[in-house]
């Protein structure tokens, strides 16, 4: 069966029964723990940003089964087992990924990354208790949440945010030793290549397209090759920057751990700030990120990356970025771009801000990860 509907009757049905017992729930002693549920449908990113978590409730609970039930797209992502997690696809409308949720064993301890609406869900399905960061609006959301975790009051990567779901200091920083490649059949790739992901999640983050063909002129002078990436549906994109016949294109043609194997062997990734630039993180390719409405202090660098190059290219502050709010939360020090694109009220009718990261900066930096000269 396909849509919420089906699936809320389940969760609320099973409330019904679950909440007159609200009140005998007590968390677990850490060494009674033995299931863990990570849950959440977060965008690419976001989950990937939350990857320190999993390295956290690892180094916490060394013998406990954790499972990460994610988005049906994410999950070939985690087939390797990273922090030996075991992930299973779920989505909210798809009545028979919910069932499975049912199915598991009691859990111990569920752990929301940002959405406590899910806090429902968890509760339904029997965990014992739930942990989630405070202060998602509406309030409503946070009713059946455990543990409310506050976020802290200065400026910090989500990354290392993420990890304080969990007790005790933050964890190890991540190796790629620590989330396994595998085995990926890729297409055939230059020797030496940078890949230049030209797609976003919101067209206030696209880089003029002109901006794009000089950063690629510039790295074929330099003897690299140069791979466009973009997501599905965002070919129209590729177009625009009209690579040349000895460009590579492997625009919305691969999976997730397809596009990870072929991050991994480059020399460098140049990203906006969107998902693709999370999963580079992941295959430990030196990074340059650009911002423009998204916050550099929130999602660029953080401890947990820290082995691999993460740079940001970008103004540091700009005159209409100043909405405060990170997952539903406002957050005082969180100074961010939501509006979209367009001429619609409050729209975004010409996007400056990206425009304002010039090629020549962001060649500057590609070049202080020592791949060129």
């Amino acid at each position: 069966m396909k849509g919420r509907f089906p699936g809320r009757v389940l969760i609320f049905a099973t409330l019904l029964f679950r909440l007159p017992w609200q009140w005998l729930r007590r968390k677990p002693q850490p060494h009674t723990v033995q299931r863990i549920l990570v849950l959440h449908q977060f965008l690419l990113g976001d989950a990937l940003m939350a990857t320190s978590l999993l390295a956290k409730l690892r180094e916490c609970f060394p013998a406990a089964d954790i499972v990460l039930a994610c988005p049906p797209l994410q999950a070939g992502l985690y087939d390797s087992r990273p922090y030996g997690v075991r992930a299973i696809p779920w989505h909210p409308r798809d009545f028979a990924s919910i069932r499975r949720l049912f199915a598991l064993p009691r859990i111990d301890m569920v752990y929301l990354m940002g959405e406590n609406r899910l806090s429902y869900l968890a509760r339904a399905i029997g965990a014992r208790w739930i942990v989630g960061f405070d202060g998602e609006i509406p309030h409503y959301k946070n009713w059946l949440v455990d543990e409310r975790i506050p976020y802290v009051d200065e400026p910090e990567a989500w990354t290392d945010t993420a990890a304080r779901l969990v007790d005790g200091p933050a964890p190890q920083p991540f190796d790629l030793a620590h989330w396994p490649l595998g085995e990926q059949p890729v297409p055939p790739l230059p020797a030496r290549y940078v890949v230049l992901h030209v797609g976003a999640s919101s067209p206030t983050r696209y880089w003029p397209s002109e901006y794009w063909q000089s950063l690629a002129a510039s790295l074929r002078e330099r003897g690299l090759a140069v791979v466009w990436s973009g997501g599905p549906g965002e070919h129209h994109l590729i177009e625009r920057v009209a690579p040349l016949p000895q460009d590579t294109v492997i625009s919305g043609t691969l999976s997730l751990p397809q596009l990870r194997a072929v991050l991994a062997a480059a020399q460098a990734c140049v990203c906006p700030d969107t998902g693709i630039a999370h999963l580079a993180k992941i295959a430990g390719v030196p990074l340059v990120m650009l911002f423009g409405p998204g916050s550099e202090t929130l999602f660029g660098a953080s401890h947990f990356f820290s082995r691999y190059t993460c740079l940001g290219a970008g103004p540091v502050l700009f005159p209409c970025r100043f909405q405060r709010s990170v997952h539903h939360r406002p957050v005082d020090w969180a100074l961010r771009c939501f509006r979209p694109a367009g001429e619609q009220p409050g729209g975004c009718k010409q996007v400056q801000c990206m425009a304002a990261v010039k090629p020549e900066a962001v060649l500057q930096s590609i070049m202080t990860t020592g791949i060129i000269t």
